[in-house]
């Protein structure tokens, strides 16, 4: 429910409140959770130290804010979520990489999947977390979709 309902919602909904509060404090995450465990009456599984925020700027008008959860235990939890936005906050990209699953005789990798502002779920397919293949999947996606670039393939 954190992962695939509330940060997007709060994401789409207050995009600078929330960047603000993740880049002012990096442990925003657990405490969010640990309170909601905490209203709910129930044990908190987690620690604080599984969960990580890092930052990356992609040109000089796009930010990505990586937020980083705890081993996902089945599908659809996620490993972690890409946070892409414009200095105008105008285009914002939500991606998860979620846990997958191992279909006959497929590997189990885990799949780029994304919220939309109308909170549709899409899924882009499988990626590794070989060589960032992971934010590299989600980065081009964003890129291409909200302004039009595309990287150039490598030979």
């Amino acid at each position: 429910m954190f992962e695939h309902r509330l940060l997007p919602q709060w994401f789409f909904e207050e995009t600078e409140k929330l960047v603000g509060l993740v880049l002012q404090n990096k442990g925003i995450l657990y405490q969010i959770i640990d309170d909601i465990f905490a209203k709910e009456k129930v044990k908190n599984p987690y620690s604080a130290s599984q969960f990580d925020m890092e930052t990356a700027k992609l040109t000089d008008e796009v930010m990505m804010l990586k937020l980083t959860f705890p081993m996902p235990e089945e599908e659809p939890l996620c490993y972690c979520s890409y946070l892409f936005f414009n200095k105008g906050f105008e285009k914002l990209g939500f991606f998860c990489i979620e846990k997958g699953n191992a279909l006959g005789n497929a590997k189990e990798e885990p799949f780029v999947c994304a919220w939309t502002q109308e909170r549709s779920h899409v899924n882009y397919g499988t990626c590794t977390f070989e060589n960032q293949n992971d934010f590299l999947r989600c980065a081009d996606i964003y890129m291409e979709e909200e302004f039009g670039l595309k990287r150039e393939e490598e030979s």
